[in-house]
């Protein structure tokens, strides 16, 4: 993190916890006993008091990619392009406060398994008289390693407490290296530029160790709304049932600022940064079922990001706009949470 990312996250954490201790001072203590719910969905609100959740996700259809043109002969766009998947198992903590009025929300993560079978693969159109063609290709071991922090602020609708609008902040950062990588040239042309074939695996070179080392920073302040209830099970009266179901839907959109660094680790002095400002949005949906003082969620992610900006040469401090970054992620995850 920066020391200005720093600050800002200090600053998240300072307001959640002043207003926890605030609305202690409101009234708004914890329920002692977990009284019975009886508000029915879309009229109430899940038990007052503060969570605490630990939990893994699996990520699937996951991906970081970017491009840039050629900063010599713009028609070429893009010149290269990198795309890293990412399929991982994440390790997340969270804590929340909640009562009728608002809900306060903590959540970090970090990758738990950096192993992935996915191939990272890095495409580029080198020949500017023939920009369509894809010149040089090669894929390796990306070993995907994640780190998140997001805050925020669920405050409740007037009159229809089980709605919220929710403000906060996200900060992520994805990191790749490229190994053991195998790269060639796609296809063969004579003296006249004419095609000749298509290159097969085998006739590819192999790369050992690390080939690039790349990290991509994004800073996402959002806005949003969710629906946030319960469906009491109560009244069932069942052995070893659950006391409600809890359930959970937030939708919300980002400004995002990205921060990329590429470094080709056998070509000394080729690396390059990228400033990247955008979008994203984001779906999550959570469902647990309550039993006393622990509760079991179910949880499913999605969100899609886009950046453009420029990128800067190191090596020359040359620059050039056309820089995108995109990035989908997905996962579904299991957490089980403690109230107190």
């Amino acid at each position: 993190m920066t020391g200005k990312t720093r600050a800002q996250v200090a600053t998240v954490i300072l307001l959640v916890l002043l207003a926890a201790k605030f609305s202690e001072g409101q009234g708004f203590s914890p329920s002692a006993g977990f009284p019975a719910l009886s508000q029915t969905f879309g009229s109430g609100h899940p038990e007052d008091g503060y969570f605490f959740s630990i939990g893994f996700r699996k990520y699937f259809s996951s991906f970081t990619s970017w491009q840039v043109p050629d900063i010599d002969h713009p028609q070429t766009n893009p010149i290269s392009r990198l795309e890293y998947p990412w399929e991982q198992i994440v390790g997340v903590a969270k804590a929340s406060y909640t009562c009728p009025v608002f809900e306060l929300f903590l959540e970090g993560s970090s990758t738990a398994l950096v192993w992935s079978g996915l191939k990272a693969q890095d495409s580029d159109w080198m020949d500017p008289n023939n920009p369509g063609q894809k010149s040089i290709f090669s894929q390796g071991q990306a070993s995907p390693r994640i780190w998140t922090f997001e805050a925020s602020l669920a405050v409740s609708i007037p009159t229809v407490s089980c709605l919220k609008a929710i403000v906060g902040y996200r900060v992520q950062q994805f990191r790749f290296t490229l190994t053991d990588a195998l790269q060639g040239t796609i296809a063969e042309f004579d003296a006249r530029g004419q095609f000749i074939r298509y290159l097969t695996a085998a006739e590819f070179d192999y790369l050992p160790g690390t080939v690039i080392e790349f990290g991509q920073y994004y800073r996402q302040p959002f806005l949003g709304g969710g629906l946030i209830s319960a469906f009491n099970l109560e009244t069932l009266s069942l052995p070893l049932s659950p006391r409600f179901v809890y359930f959970r839907f937030q939708a919300d959109v980002a400004t995002v600022t990205g921060l990329g660094h590429d470094e080709h680790v056998l070509r000394p002095g080729v690396g390059a940064d990228l400033y990247t400002e955008g979008t994203g949005w984001h779906l999550n949906l959570i469902t647990g079922l309550q039993f006393g003082y622990a509760r079991l969620d179910m949880e499913g992610d999605f969100k899609k990001i886009r950046t453009d900006g420029e990128i800067v040469h190191r090596a020359t401090a040359r620059s050039s706009s056309g820089a995108r970054v995109w990035s989908q992620q997905a996962y579904v995850g299991i957490n089980g949470s403690l109230s107190f």
